[in-house]
Parts: C-alpha cells; structure tokens; sequence
C-alpha cells in the first residue's frame, strides 16, 4: 500500500518493478482526492495494470484488509505518523517512509539554554526539530519489534527531502522497556509534550501506558 500516492507515480514505479521481479503483487495506492483516484485507476485500466488499483481513503482511518508493505512518500508532516501507525496495527512486514514537514514538533521544543545560540538560526532549528521528530519515529518502531533505519537515499541535487525510514518486522518483538525509557528521556530533555505517533500507538495499547 502506497499511502498518500498523489498521481500515483511511486505506486506505478512500484508496480512495474515488482513486475519486472516476475512478482503477482496486489498494489494499492490511497489518496484522499477522488479526482486523483480516478485518474490513476483509469490509466491503470488503460494499460491492463493487473494487481494495480487506487483506492479513495484518508490515511487516518484508512483500514486495509491485508498489507504486507507500507510505504509513503513525503507525507506531510502527522500525515507520515498515521501511515506508520497503520503499518504497525496491521503487522506488515516492511514499512518504509520519507517524512516530510514537521510542524508537530517544532513549536514544542524547549531546548536547553547552551544550544539557543546555536537555535536562534531558523534552518538549525528546522533541521533539529527533523532530527528529533524521525529518531522519535524510528525509537517506537523498534519498540513495536521492527530493526528499523534511517538513510539518505537519494541525491540533494534532486530533492532536499531524501531521507528515508526504513524498518522490517523482527520475529520476535522484544522488550520494549529500555527503547520507552529512552524515548521518554529525549522527550523530557526537549520539552516535548506530545509525540504524535506516540500517541496513536498507546491509544491503539500498541505500546504499554
């Protein structure tokens, strides 16, 4: 499943790949504008796409009956948290994201007084609202039984928004105490309130309380 797939250039790229692998994949792509779903599955139809379809959804509440492999791209900002949680709740196998904006976090940053000089430049704090916002993310993939990392996977002369979070279930998901402990520590050091996959997951008792 391609959440958030837009016109859907990732979930054809996808799709022919998978094709090219000798693969029979079932690959949907969910999008929140009819008009895009429409388009896609009218060229999916054109071109006799098998195993292809687009369906109309909000990432939100999006229940897919079985996913095997999650994957977004450039999910704006929570967008990419309710994506990672529907690939947690469902229990697929690869779950891979390139996050984009991050708002949430942002404004919440109370970070300690040695840093400010340095944080008093926008693009510094940007970037460590980016940092902390994805680490959060890869932290409670781990916690959730995932190896999870997190790369650059694309040149900058092509797009700034090249990092890639990539985590595969493990077999055995663990004890998760020490990640939580972890998370909450960075948390408290930054003053941040709420996390919201964090959030999504303990509602979900995906987490302990």
């Amino acid at each position: 499943h391609d959440f958030g797939c837009g016109k859907g250039y990732l979930t054809f790229a996808v799709h022919d790949w998978l094709a090219g692998q000798g693969r029979r994949a079932e690959v949907t792509g969910v999008e929140l504008r009819q008009p895009l779903v429409d388009l896609c599955n009218a060229a999916a139809e054109r071109h006799q796409l098998g195993g292809l379809r687009f369906d109309a959804g909000d990432v939100r509440d999006y229940t897919p009956a079985g996913l095997d492999v999650m994957i977004a791209l450039h999910a704006c900002d929570i967008a990419t948290d309710y994506a990672i949680h529907t690939g947690i709740r469902t229990g697929a196998a690869i779950i891979m994201c390139s996050p984009c904006c991050h708002k949430q976090i942002r404004p919440q940053l109370h970070s300690p007084g040695l840093l400010k000089p340095m944080l008093q430049y926008g693009v510094h704090l940007g970037q460590e609202a980016e940092m902390v916002t994805d680490s959060l993310r890869a932290l409670l993939l781990e916690a959730c039984g995932y190896d999870t990392k997190v790369f650059e996977f694309v040149s900058l002369e092509h797009t700034n928004k090249n990092k890639m979070i990539l985590a595969v279930k493990r077999a055995e998901a663990g004890n998760p105490a020490e990640l939580l402990s972890k998370i909450q520590a960075i948390k408290d050091f930054y003053g941040i309130r709420e996390h919201c996959l964090e959030t999504l997951l303990k509602a979900d008792t995906l987490l302990p309380a």
